[in-house]
């Protein structure tokens, strides 16, 4: 099977610090940067002596002329503000690379200001309800947060810590495989099926609508 092609999106939070996220930055065979993200990625990009292919895109108001002169092709501006840098920069890349065959990561999505990190953590749900079948995680420097509604089963290990946040409380969740099992439950605030935890190497998650769930890249101490 060929091997997906791997696009990461990189927001304009905090720049990545763990191994997890850095390593899929480096891996990754093209890049996305939402405008103000750029110097960071330049920087990085220069230390690591990468020659990944990259386009910055965003409304450009966080990026100084100077930028725009120098990156010429390379930047795409998009003025209208109906819709954030984050779900501008994924706009590009579904429809530059599509989905079949491609996989996406999201970083530098939290941190900085809590508003921002909400609506980037919000924009997976719409992302999943956008581009059906997507494949598409966002990367924080503690764990994996992902967007799924229906029946999936996801690779873990025991006692590795696990949060689901519904936005809509019509969605019931049913679990199998956490401590605290969930059985047709209907979260009416975000706390509500938060901080879980994973009894053995997988667990099982059914949701029937949209929910964002969050993995831990380490067991609970």
């Amino acid at each position: 099977m060929e091997k997906r092609k791997h696009i990461v999106i990189l927001a304009a939070g905090d720049f990545p610090t763990h191994a997890v996220p850095l390593a899929a930055l480096r891996e990754a065979h093209f890049v996305v940067c939402c405008d103000s993200a750029y110097r960071r990625w330049e920087k990085a990009r220069s230390a690591w002596g990468s020659h990944t292919p990259f386009i910055v895109i965003g409304d450009g108001d966080s990026l100084p002329a100077e930028d725009k002169h120098a990156l010429g092709a390379q930047y795409i501006q998009v003025d209208e503000q109906d819709y954030n840098d984050l779900h501008k920069a994924m706009s590009w890349a579904t429809s530059s690379f599509g989905i079949q065959q491609t996989r996406f990561t999201i970083l530098g999505a939290t941190g900085r200001r809590e508003d921002h990190t909400l609506g980037n953590l919000s924009y997976l749900a719409t992302f999943a309800d956008e581009y059906p079948g997507i494949a598409v995680e966002l990367l924080t420097d503690h764990g994996r947060f992902c967007s799924f509604c229906g029946t999936r089963t996801f690779e873990a290990f025991p006692r590795q810590q696990v949060s689901i946040l519904v936005f809509n409380p019509a969605v019931g969740i049913t679990s199998q495989g956490l401590r605290w099992p969930l059985r047709h439950f209907h979260p009416t605030l975000w706390w509500q099926a938060t901080l879980n935890e994973v009894l053995d190497h997988s667990f099982t998650l059914t949701a029937d609508g949209p929910v964002l769930l969050f993995r831990t890249y380490n067991p609970k101490a």
